[in-house]
């Protein structure tokens, strides 16, 4: 009788466990919030988590930025003009490319630049790196 009410314990806390690590991955993943000096930004399409990574739309982040972004519909490739040079992203390619007069790199993101319900989405820190 021992024996099976430590089974049945022992049960009843590894559920509370796993429950209580995988609720609080799916409200954060719902209510992604974006700041960019203190004022958050609102999307039309929002914030998503992939594969541990939180992508935005590029449009929205970078204008915020007070950056120029164009897009290049028939080779799917996205140019963000910012203060410091030219970012180029790939829909599908895991390399961001930016140059300017000092240097021209190439940054790898796990998770690639993608198009989520007509918008174009990339990882958060991919921007950071880049920027």
């Amino acid at each position: 009788m021992k024996v099976m009410k430590k089974k049945i314990t022992s049960l009843v806390m590894v559920l509370i466990l796993a429950v209580s690590m995988v609720v609080p991955m799916t409200c954060f993943a719902l209510g992604i919030k974006v700041t960019l000096n203190g004022e958050q930004i609102h999307f039309d399409q929002p914030p998503v988590i992939r594969n541990g990574r939180t992508l935005v739309p590029v449009r929205a982040i970078f204008e915020a930025m007070g950056c120029t972004v164009l897009w290049d519909g028939a080779n799917q490739i996205v140019n963000v003009a910012t203060e410091f040079g030219m970012m180029t992203l790939g829909i599908g390619s895991n390399y961001i490319s930016y140059r300017n007069e000092n240097e021209d790199r190439s940054i790898f993101t796990d998770v690639p630049p993608q198009i989520i319900n007509m918008r174009t989405l990339v990882p958060v820190r991919a921007i950071a790196e880049c920027t």
